[in-house]
């Protein structure tokens, strides 16, 4: 039987890594070809342990791990930087794997040594740019990185625009670096939420860099809405990947009453959802509606069990670039944990990702209410 490569050799030393949450495709490693080449070239261009380095964007922390390695004694000098929880987490249990001491929790500071992953969001990186520039002083060496199909023209100007002019290396394995130089008279402004409208009752979504959907409500995230289920007397509600908050909200407009947890891994989609579900009810009367709960979780991860009457969810189905359900089924069997008897849970997704049987395989039920030609919504009964 295959097994996934976990052996990671760059000049750093060679380390034992393992993606979270952990996936049943053998054929996805914790690191790409792009962080072996960053690591490559930082061993060549410096001789000598910086004093503080800030990563960002490292999706299972191989870059973290390795930078932390290098240094001599406990490992305060490396700032890790993602909108991701489950990355931490991924670059946390991968650090004790390595017997490698935890970083210290602690914000942005300045750095001798800025790596920069490329995300799949070009309004992401541009928020992250922004934001690292009071980190970087003149003699900070900034190096990002990159698969090929993720370094294109509007990358390279958006780092000379933010940061200073800029170059790439060659490609290789597919992978490419880009090797800026700061620039200290750019005055560069942070890029702003994108806000657009609900549906119901003049409500606007609020958009921060990098949350799905940035630009309007998506097609299935509308079937649902369209089809939600009708809810009295006080129920507690999920809204699962809340994203920017839309389904919460649409229960919360229909049913003040209802107490609405919204749960996202991304730090920036809870922010979303905490301006979204404020302007929806800034003119209504605290008394009349329930404050919600908003929470930066993996799924489902940290709720009691049986305290939910009722989870609506939009799964996303990638990880990065690779498209993958382990995600979607660990929100499915959390859904069965932290659902209460006769809870219900309600799903929207492509019709291609077959998820009616993924749910009753999880729950034991399902049945679709609801389908279009691109999308089905599930409905399960604990």
């Amino acid at each position: 039987m295959a097994m996934t490569e976990t052996r990671f050799s760059v000049p750093q030393g060679t380390f034992d890594l393992i993606r979270y949450p952990p996936t049943r495709d053998v054929n996805l490693r914790a690191w790409a070809a792009a962080d072996e080449l960053l690591l490559c070239h930082v061993a060549d261009m410096i001789e000598q342990p910086v004093d503080q380095v800030v990563i960002v964007n490292d999706a299972f922390g191989a870059l973290t791990v390795a930078i932390a390695s290098a240094g001599s004694g406990p490992p305060d000098h490396v700032g890790f930087v993602s909108d991701s929880h489950v990355a931490s987490l991924a670059m946390r249990q991968n650090l004790a794997r390595n017997g490698i001491e935890q970083l210290p929790e602690s914000g942005l500071s300045e750095a001798d040594l800025v790596l920069v992953k490329i995300p799949k969001s070009l309004a992401l990186l541009e928020a992250q740019l922004v934001e690292l520039r009071s980190t970087i002083k003149s003699e900070t060496v900034i190096v990002g990185a990159g698969m090929t199909r993720d370094v294109h023209s509007s990358t390279l100007e958006l780092f000379e625009r933010i940061i200073g002019p800029t170059r790439t290396s060659k490609a290789k394995k597919k992978a490419r670096l880009i090797l800026p130089v700061f620039d200290p008279e750019l005055a560069p402004l942070p890029p702003q939420p994108k806000l657009f409208a609900l549906g119901l009752q003049d409500v606007q979504l609020v958009n921060y860099p990098g949350v799905f959907s940035a630009k309007r409500l998506d097609n299935g995230t509308r079937l649902l809405l369209d089809n939600l289920p009708t809810t009295t007397g006080g129920p507690d509600v999920i809204d699962l990947g809340c994203g920017n908050g839309a389904l919460g909200v649409a229960v919360a407009l229909a049913d003040p009453k209802a107490h609405i947890t919204f749960v996202d891994e991304s730090r920036l989609a809870i922010r979303s959802a905490e301006a979204t579900f404020e302007r929806a009810f800034e003119r209504w009367d605290e008394g009349t509606f329930r404050q919600p709960a908003f929470r930066l979780a993996d799924c489902l991860d940290g709720l009691h069990g049986e305290s939910a009457d009722l989870i609506l969810c939009n799964p996303p189905f990638h990880q990065g670039r690779v498209q993958i359900d382990d995600v979607a089924w660990k929100m499915f069997m959390g859904a069965k944990r932290v659902l209460r008897p006769k809870g219900e849970l309600w799903v929207v997704g492509n019709r291609h990702l077959e998820y009616a049987d993924k749910v009753k395989r999880a729950l034991g039920n399902s049945q679709v209410v609801a389908n279009d030609p691109g999308f089905l919504v599930v409905r399960a009964v604990r």
